[in-house]
Parts: structure tokens; C-alpha cells; sequence
């Protein structure tokens, strides 16, 4: 679910911005890997912005000439639905225009507040529907794409929400606010075609790591098995089954239902590696 924005510069020349020139104080952006993670301070075809200061799901902006077209998912927090529209007002305001197109109807920008208001509820009842359907058993988490990584909402989450898009935003600010990898795997294919996945943990760097390995990106890629590689002084030292890892190691601090924030120092590496290393 988004809300689709586009806006035309009126007049017989039509200025063309670039990135820059249509910035806020406190917006960063990047791009989205084939993981959901943000590459910051990167641009392409669909560039993400967002609040560096109250980092919730932003919104994705593409530029052509004489047009900025701009996509805001929801449900999403109010923080972030007032600055969309403060930043379209902003844009309008740069391209000489009153009027923008607001998911294919033309509105002028008198009817903002109208369609904070609206955004506002339609994140509310969006979150409502995802708290129905993991409370009865439709889905055991489900996971929302935030600026920087995904996150799992489950039970616990949604018990902190409470159906709330400004408590949603401050749960993914939370969240994203703390300096951490969040590891993905690599997936690779054994000489007997077998596809295997490993995630990569370097030595005393905090990381966001899953409980369970996933792929995000397809459920139709069969996984035979996963493992997890430890970097030790800047080379991959070795790999141990992920089923082996979990069952080793203290989970030093839930980050959300599914995932984990540890840290691993070189010694707990090496006596991992010791005890339960694979060749793969």
C-alpha cells in the first residue's frame, strides 16, 4: 500500500532539479539493496529519503525532466505523513506549481491537511488488519520495510504499536537508530547443485543476525543448508553450521521477533571454529 505523488513544473520552461536542490535540513537518502538495506549516500532510478533524525519507512522519489514523482508506503508514522506532504508542498514551491497529482487525481496543495488526515487513519486501520491477522494465526510475523533495514512485527511488537502510527515510528526509529550491521546471506550452489547460504560475521563488529535463516527476496529458493562464515583480522577464518552457531552462542539483545543484536570476539570465534568447523 503507498500513496503515488507526482509534480509538474508549470510554465513553458520547466526547471530541472537535481537531488540537491529539492533536500530538507535533516533528509538523507540512498538506495535500496537486493536485501531491503539502505546503500547510503547513493543514488539510481528510485532513490530513498528520510528523516535522519526520526528514521521511520521515508519515501521513494524518482526525478525526470520537469517532474519528481514520489511514493509513500504505508502504514507509516504521522512524523513521517506531515513531512511528506511538508516536502511536496516544498517541491511545488521549487517547480512554480499549486496542484500535484495525488494517486492519479489532481489536488491542490490547500488540501494537504485533508490528506494528512486521511494517510493518518489508513496507517491506523493498516495496522490494525496486520495485528488481526497475527493474532489469529494468518501469519506468524510480517515483516515492514523500514528506511535503513526491514523489521519483523510480531506479538511483541504490536503489544509496544498498539495500532499506533506514532508509536509505530518510534518503534522503527528505535530500531534503526542503532549502529549495526544487519547481516544477510549469500546464497551459492555445491558442485552436486545444492544451494546453500551463509551469513558473514566479522569479529567484534555488533550485528543484527536471525534467529532462523530466511530469504526475504523468495520463497520459491529451496535452501539445503546454512552456515555462518567468521572474518578474523580482515580474512574468513572458517564456517560453522548457522544450527551449530545458534545453539553456541548468547544472544546478547533481542533487536525484534526474528533477529538478534551479538557481538563475537576473535577468541569465541576460534573456539567456535574449533569445535564445529565445516568445509564447504
Amino acid at each position: 500500500m503507498a500513496v503515488d505523488v507526482t509534480i509538474k513544473s508549470k510554465g513553458l520552461f520547466k526547471k530541472e532539479l537535481k537531488l540537491e536542490d529539492i533536500l530538507l535540513d535533516n533528509q538523507s537518502y540512498g538506495i535500496m539493496d537486493e536485501s531491503f538495506r539502505l546503500e547510503e549516500g547513493k543514488t539510481g532510478d528510485y532513490t530513498v529519503i528520510f528523516n535522519k533524525n526520526n528514521i521511520c519507512r521515508g519515501y521513494e522519489l524518482s526525478i525526470k525532466k520537469g517532474e519528481i514523482n514520489l511514493s509513500m508506503p504505508l502504514p507509516t508514522s504521522d512524523d513521517d505523513i506531515i513531512l511528506f506532504y511538508k516536502y511536496i508542498k516544498f517541491i511545488c514551491q521549487k517547480m512554480n506549481t499549486k496542484v500535484f497529482t495525488r494517486d492519479e487525481e489532481e489536488v491542490s496543495i490547500d488540501r494537504i491537511q485533508e490528506f494528512i488526515d486521511l494517510d493518518i487513519n489508513t496507517s491506523e486501520q493498516a495496522l490494525k488488519q496486520i495485528e488481526e491477522n497475527i493474532n489469529n494465526g494468518t501469519y506468524e510475523n510480517m515483516y515492514i520495510f523500514g528506511a535503513l533495514n526491514p523489521v519483523s512485527i510480531g506479538k511483541r511488537e504490536l503489544d509496544k504499536i498498539k495500532c499506533s502510527p506514532k508509536k509505530l515510528g518510534e518503534l522503527l526509529n528505535d530500531l534503526q537508530s542503532i549502529d549495526a550491521y544487519y547481516a544477510v546471506p549469500k546464497i551459492y550452489q555445491k558442485p552436486t547443485k545444492e544451494l546453500f547460504g551463509i551469513y558473514i560475521l566479522t569479529e567484534d563488529v555488533l550485528s543484527i543476525l536471525p534467529y532462523k535463516p530466511t530469504l526475504l527476496t523468495s520463497n520459491d529458493i529451496k535452501i539445503e543448508e546454512w552456515y555462518i562464515g567468521f572474518v578474523i583480522d580482515d580474512n574468513l577464518a572458517g564456517s560453522i553450521s548457522y544450527k551449530d552457531f545458534i545453539s553456541s552462542i548468547k544472544k546478547e539483545k533481542e533487536y525484534e521477533t526474528e533477529h538478534f543484536i551479538l557481538t563475537l570476539n576473535k577468541e569465541k570465534m576460534q573456539e567456535l571454529l574449533k569445535k564445529y568447523r565445516v568445509e564447504i
